[in-house]
């Protein structure tokens, strides 16, 4: 097959175009257009737990192999691009103001979500925030940062209108070209007052990878439990709504992000 000089010309404009987007070096072509066309892609895990929309970052080989480790019962993943403020979010400003956007665990309370079994919009947080310990959960304020810690733990009590309350811990770790944050629960999560959780049984797992002006958001839900779940379809919708619902949460965040305190 032969082009001519304008498709030519057409063929390395897109090319160059998708060279010069700073998330071609997380994601492949054909999912970066995607994802820079419509809002994001969802995908249920796989039997065996392989995650399929890990974007290339340092850890990828190590989320994966952490969620073949727990065997989950069903899980979901969710790729998408959140835009920033305008400065560049790559830099150590805008890494610093993404940091800090992700442990305003406070300001998930009030959250909303698409609920599958009740086939409305719900309040998916209805209280969030951080606690001191699992022993001493006093609430605290939500920490802020003036620089980044190559990894932190916090401890949180959140209760939504699926799981009920339940403490959780989260585990921050910074890499050089990805934040990453896994929550997993610390309590049993029980469906009248029986145990179908246990602790550890749910994770979540969140990359975050500033590129550009952009932030490339992945989000992973996924747990493990002994009890029959039912419609696993259900239950896939479920974990992505919720992923769904994080992700907006986070997009909010980003875009109250003082643009000028970014600036040079």
């Amino acid at each position: 097959m032969r082009f001519g000089p304008v498709a030519i010309q057409m063929l390395l404009l897109v090319v160059s175009l998708h060279a010069q987007d700073p998330l071609s070096a997380f994601v492949a072509g054909p999912v970066l257009e995607h994802l820079r066309s419509t809002a994001s892609l969802k995908a249920a895990l796989p039997d065996g737990g392989n995650p399929a929309l890990i974007p290339a970052v340092s850890s990828a080989a190590a989320i994966a192999a952490d969620v073949n480790g727990l065997g989950p019962t069903v899980g979901a993943e969710l790729l998408q691009i959140i835009p920033g403020p305008g400065p560049s979010m790559d830099t150590p400003a805008g890494l610093l103001a993404l940091y800090n956007a992700l442990h305003a665990v406070s300001t998930m309370k009030g959250v909303t979500y698409w609920s599958v079994t009740r086939r409305k919009e719900m309040v998916l947080f209805l209280q969030s925030y951080v606690i001191a310990s699992p022993e001493k959960p006093d609430r605290v304020p939500d920490l802020l940062f003036s620089e980044i810690p190559d990894e932190h733990d916090l401890f949180t009590f959140q209760e939504d209108s699926s799981f009920g309350k339940n403490t959780y811990e989260e585990h921050f770790s910074a890499h050089t070209d990805h934040l990453l944050v896994k929550t997993e629960n610390l309590s049993a999560i029980a469906f009248l007052m029986i145990p179908i959780i246990q602790p550890h049984g749910l994770v979540s797992q969140v990359v975050a990878v500033p590129a550009g002006k952009d932030v490339l958001f992945y989000g992973l839900a996924y747990l493990r439990s002994g009890f029959p779940i039912g419609d696993k379809s259900s239950r896939v919708q479920s974990l992505e709504n919720r992923l769904v619902a994080l992700g907006s949460w986070l997009a909010k965040r980003i875009s109250l992000i003082d643009a000028a305190a970014m600036s040079p």
